[in-house]
C-alpha cells in the first residue's frame, strides 16, 4: 500500500482503526476455525474488534458521517 500525507488526525486514526478491525478480523476467524465457543482468545478479541468500531463511529461522526451515510443506495 502506497504512504500518502494525511493532514487531518481523525481521518488518520479512522484509516488506523480500519487496519487494526481488518487484523483483529483475521485472528478470529483464526480462533472460530478452532470451534471453541469458549475460546478465551476469540472472546477478547471480539471484545477489541467491538471497541475499534465504537471508537471508528464516533470518529466517523465528528466527520459529520453517520452509518446510514455508508448504506448504499
Amino acid at each position: 500500500m502506497e504512504s500518502v500525507a494525511i493532514n487531518d488526525e481523525r481521518i488518520a486514526r479512522i484509516s488506523d482503526l480500519l487496519e487494526q478491525i481488518k487484523s483483529v478480523d483475521e485472528i478470529i476467524s483464526l480462533h472460530e476455525n478452532k470451534g471453541e465457543k469458549e475460546d478465551l482468545m476469540l472472546i477478547q478479541y471480539k471484545y477489541r474488534r467491538e471497541q475499534f468500531l465504537v471508537e471508528l463511529r464516533e470518529k466517523l461522526q465528528e466527520l459529520n458521517i453517520t452509518p446510514t451515510d455508508l448504506v448504499a443506495a
